[in-house]
């Protein structure tokens, strides 16, 4: 660890472009202000994630990179390297691991820039962290504590890895009365349910199971279900629906961006999801939440908390194998029975959100 003084003016944050890493980047965010509180912190990202971290009290201004918008082509990357520059950063902290993202900080001027020195890019930056290794292979570890030990670098440590989100008053609002819209909250519990995922249809489950979950959670358990889904991922939703018999909140046929969701999983009581980024969205309201885990690592996103169910099939030579598309019979994901996340789900109800 290279420790130093805490006198930085200026500071920018890489941010990662997934929903899920955007999450789990927030200790990281608040370790930054903790030790560095008179700094001007910036970060910067792509516009998808935005939502995700506005109103977060941590940094200072938002600074969007759009490569597919105002900064496409080489006229708008210069535009966008010149915005950063004119702010004399003093510090930047990578948190992706791409060579572009090394590179525009290294574009940036600013006179330390740390980062982990992988694919090839550790000439870009001043302090190249290694990476965990074991026997000279990459050791997955949970991206929160991957990010955190870049603070570590610069002397900054974390007191607390959890995740933190914040909410605004209009996606408060909104959810207010979309929930009354579709009469959610008369049950005994208000369970999600996120099918979906933008990573790749490896990581999808059966629609028909997931419609025998809600019908035994409805009719078993007097659960109120929200069935949650991006435009993209209304086939999958639309599967659900055909398939399941009980009465639920579709909220799929919604406009509902990331500010809207992360209001909307905070008012339900359970999340049901496959490993995507809303399930990062549960964590950080610390909501209970039952994940189904196929071709990726769980160790990259262990959240340390009691409160989550990890639901996987042991003893696959092929998992996890990180795949968008599975090539095979996707008994990663196909093993998960729809008897197992009825009883993970109620074991958390019980535990956390039921009262006798």
């Amino acid at each position: 660890m290279h420790n130093t003084s805490t006198d930085y003016k200026r500071i920018i944050v890489r941010l990662p472009n997934w929903v899920g890493d955007v999450v789990m980047a927030t200790p990281t965010l608040r370790c930054l202000r903790r030790h560095f509180p008179n700094a001007r912190i910036d970060v910067t990202l792509i516009p998808y994630v935005r939502k995700i971290i506005e109103g977060t009290p941590w940094f200072d201004n938002i600074i969007e990179y759009s490569p597919n918008g105002e900064h496409a082509g080489m006229g708008g990357f210069l535009k966008y390297v010149r915005r950063l520059r004119r702010e004399n950063y003093d510090l930047a902290l990578v948190l992706p691991n791409s060579f572009s993202s090394a590179l525009l900080m290294f574009l940036t001027g600013a006179g330390r820039r740390v980062g982990y020195g992988r694919q090839g890019r550790g000439f870009l930056l001043t302090d190249p962290v290694t990476p965990p290794t074991e026997n000279g292979k990459f050791v997955p570890q949970p991206m929160v504590e991957y990010y955190l030990r870049l603070c570590e670098e610069i002397g900054a440590t974390a007191p607390s890895i959890k995740t933190e989100l914040f909410v605004d008053s209009a996606s408060e609002q909104r959810a207010d009365e979309l929930f009354a819209r579709y009469h959610i909250g008369r049950g005994d519990a208000i369970v999600a349910i996120n099918p979906g995922a933008a990573y790749g249809s490896s990581k999808l489950w059966n629609p028909a199971r997931f419609a025998e979950v809600v019908d035994t959670l409805v009719e078993r358990e007097g659960c109120d279900i929200v069935l949650l889904g991006a435009p993209h991922e209304r086939k999958v939703v639309q599967a659900i629906v055909a398939a399941a018999r009980s009465e639920f909140a579709n909220l799929s046929e919604e406009d509902v961006e990331l500010d809207l969701l992360k209001s909307i999983i905070k008012r339900c009581d359970l999340l049901i999801t496959v490993d995507s980024g809303p399930r990062h969205f549960a964590v950080a309201f610390d909501k209970p939440v039952v994940v189904l885990m196929g071709p990726t690592d769980p160790r990259y996103t262990d959240c340390n908390t009691e409160k989550t169910i990890i639901l996987r099939v042991d003893g696959l030579a092929c998992a996890p194998c990180h795949i968008k598309e599975c090539p095979t019979e996707h008994e990663c994901m196909t093993g998960i029975t729809s008897e197992m996340v009825v009883r993970a789900a109620t074991q958390l109800l019980a535990k956390y959100v039921k009262k006798s």
